[in-house]
């Protein structure tokens, strides 16, 4: 296995990652990823780990009493070749200070779509994608397929450990599912429950983005275009919010979890 991505944030005994997104579920400008041609250039500083040094980094984790607040902010954005612009989002805060967490949900979806734009006549290049294994898979899993020309498409995600004195707080209450549908047939939709927190972006004839938080599965990104000149990112972003003695990293189990990360760099 090679890891790759050295940049990570500081991430580190008993609320793994991928755990805490599921739990929290019972404009976007950044570099993208051309879909026509892989970019393995991240690789090269990478290295093939041992069976100790996997064992070791399973598992992201932070003390126990030192994480107060969380946020999960999973957003989709869709420039279509036709000038629509798609934005969806769900955004997951959590209160955990107490014995009981406080978790609030809150949908958004911003739309800019015309009748002109309606009306335009909408055609694929008749390809058709599939995705026929990614759904046995578990933990993080993105996928880009795209069947087009001069595509530009990204899934990323984000984890920030912070200091919980910048927390701002969240909404009060949980907010309604959204999904709307434009007069292109374009539909986005928002919503959130036992089975999980999901974002859909759905274009006739140009394809779709989805993005999906599955307890006990962990994170689902999927891209999948059947046009040309579309540029699609989904972007997950997790904040743990810790105490001040965790935000330093004085607890010793903390501090070995971060070296033991830095490690990777080599």
């Amino acid at each position: 296995m090679t890891m790759f991505k050295q940049g990570w944030k500081q991430s580190c005994r008993k609320v793994s990652v991928t755990s805490l997104m599921a739990a929290g579920v019972m404009s976007l400008t950044a570099p993208a990823v051309h879909a026509a041609v892989s970019d393995f250039s991240d690789f090269q500083s990478g290295r093939e780990l041992s069976d100790s040094e996997l064992g070791q980094q399973r598992g992201r984790f932070v003390d126990k009493g030192k994480l107060m607040f969380f946020g999960v902010q999973v957003t989709s954005e869709w420039r279509t070749s036709h000038g629509e612009h798609l934005i969806a989002q769900g955004n997951l805060v959590g209160d955990i200070r107490g014995s009981i967490p406080k978790v609030t949900f809150e949908p958004r979806i911003t739309t800019f779509s015309s009748e002109e734009l309606a009306s335009s006549i909408r055609q694929g290049n008749g390809a058709t994608v599939i995705d026929a294994g990614t759904g046995n898979a578990r933990g993080v899993v993105q996928t880009i397929q795209a069947a087009g020309d001069f595509n530009t498409a990204a899934n990323d995600l984000q984890i920030d450990v912070l200091d919980a004195s910048a927390y701002q707080g969240g909404g009060s209450t949980n907010r309604d599912d959204l999904e709307r549908r434009l007069p292109s047939g374009t539909r986005v939709s928002v919503s959130h429950g036992p089975q999980g927190m999901d974002v859909s972006l759905d274009v006739p004839g140009m394809g779709s983005a989805k993005q999906a938080i599955v307890p006990s599965q962990g994170l689902r990104q999927s891209i999948q275009l059947t046009s040309d000149l579309q540029q699609v990112r989904n972007l997950t972003r997790l904040q743990l919010y810790m105490g001040q003695r965790g935000a330093n990293g004085d607890v010793p189990g903390m501090r070995s979890a971060v070296e033991s990360v830095r490690q990777l760099r080599r």
